[in-house]
């Protein structure tokens, strides 16, 4: 059987055809897919990496901090106590009659793992600007000092007039 001249063209045109179709099947289309997510993944990678920086960065901070913080620790010396320095810290405030209470609170044994003390002081009958003073001396010491809770209510016949609970955090000495 031969084959005339246009049958051997359509034969030939079938097979460079579906040579080109499986060219683009087997070889082309995996190729674009696989660069499209090369690409994604370049750039869910190049945001892993600048929140990995900036994780870093926050943890600089944070130790530094951490080393600010047990240096002042440090330098309270052997005969610091919490109780007359809070004391004399409301006295500077003006609140020398208006402490109520001043209680450690008890942690649970082996609760402490944060190695802080921590203090609950109720103050009554304090104005705002006291409170205020209070506070801001309290956070900016060199004691290092932390206001964990802050509870404050009016009186009811003197709304003017505060009622506070503070729980106050120190670190412990080493």
């Amino acid at each position: 059987m031969k084959l005339q001249r246009r049958e051997k063209f359509m034969i030939w045109a079938g097979s460079i055809i579906l040579l080109l179709v499986g060219f683009y099947l087997l070889i082309l289309e995996p190729m674009a897919n696989r660069r499209e997510y090369m690409i994604r993944q370049t750039v869910d990678l190049k945001l892993q990496l600048q929140e990995m920086r900036n994780l870093a960065a926050q943890y600089k901070t944070l130790a530094m901090r951490q080393e600010q913080i047990q240096k002042q620790v440090s330098e309270r010396g052997q005969g610091f106590t919490p109780f007359s320095y809070l004391e004399n810290m409301a006295r500077q405030s003006g609140l020398t009659g208006q402490i109520e209470s001043m209680t450690p609170v008890a942690s649970a044994a082996g609760d402490n793992q944060n190695n802080l003390a921590e203090f609950d002081l109720r103050l009554g009958g304090i104005g705002l600007p006291q409170l205020v003073r209070f506070i801001y001396s309290i956070e900016s010491s060199d004691k290092v000092f932390f206001v964990v809770n802050l509870n404050i209510r009016p009186r009811y016949l003197s709304p003017e007039l505060l009622d506070v609970s503070l729980r106050l955090a120190t670190p412990l000495t080493q």
